[in-house]
């Protein structure tokens, strides 16, 4: 049975084939095999790309399963900062997931992120792609059960505008200086930009950059420690380009 995926990643594997790691609803994240799919032009490489919705079929039960048929149904352009925001969205995805654990929510969001960032007008790219990673972010979180409420702290009390708060790891908001459990957690946030997010109001460059810390550090513990190489990329093209957006 054909089902709908999107192409996170693809490395070479023997002499001729492909393995591709997957996104779908009904499967998240799977890996395949793709045999023969580096020979020539109509090879799977030329249908395993990044951004590009497809119909996929495959068989199996082992870790990687076997690529019977793939054909592709829309490509989404990305470029400049939008593509390396995409390869964010797929780095994460890739840290973060298990294999064959069904995400039909998070498979929704990427896709509907992934259609915003495509038609952003691109001198404005820069600016408004941070709402679309932010909204990502805090959905996936909640999808992947690391979630917390933005306008309730561990306490179960109604954050308030006035006051700052930290956030503990998979525990939520503290009032700052509240209670010991905050000890040590340095990153303060503002009560009336957390309650912006709760809002969905993203608009205010202050919000943007409480939702860019808090939600870079409620993803770190999950991510091992170790640094995004799509980061890194970005920071390289950011160089050439002389832009300080970044994922």
């Amino acid at each position: 049975m054909n089902e709908p995926a999107f192409v996170l990643h693809t490395r070479p594997w023997r002499e001729t084939s492909l393995i591709a790691e997957l996104l779908t609803p009904s499967h998240g994240r799977v890996g395949v095999v793709a045999r023969g799919g580096r020979r020539g032009r109509r090879g799977a490489a030329g249908v395993l790309q990044p951004f590009s919705l497809l119909q996929v079929a495959f068989r199996g039960r082992g870790e990687l399963k076997s690529l019977t048929s793939a054909e592709p149904e829309q490509a989404l352009l990305l470029r400049g900062e939008r593509l390396f925001a995409g390869l964010y969205l797929n780095e994460l995805l890739l840290r973060l997931l298990q294999r064959d654990e069904a995400q039909p929510e998070i498979f929704s969001d990427y896709a509907g992120t992934l259609a915003r960032l495509a038609h952003l007008e691109s001198q404005h790219a820069a600016r408004d792609m941070e709402p679309a990673l932010r909204r990502f972010e805090l959905r996936l979180l909640v999808a992947l059960g690391y979630g917390f409420p933005l306008d309730q702290d561990v306490q179960g009390r109604a954050v308030e505008a006035a006051r700052r708060y930290t956030l503990i790891p998979d525990e939520g908001l503290a009032v700052v200086g509240d209670t010991v459990r905050d000890a040590g957690y340095e990153l303060e946030f503002e009560g009336a930009h957390l309650l912006a997010l709760a809002a969905d109001a993203f608009s205010e460059p202050a919000v943007l950059h409480t939702a860019k810390r808090l939600t870079r550090l409620a993803l770190a513990g999950h991510l091992g420690g170790r640094p995004l190489h799509s980061r890194a990329l970005f920071r390289r093209w950011q160089a050439v380009e002389g832009d300080d957006q970044r994922p």
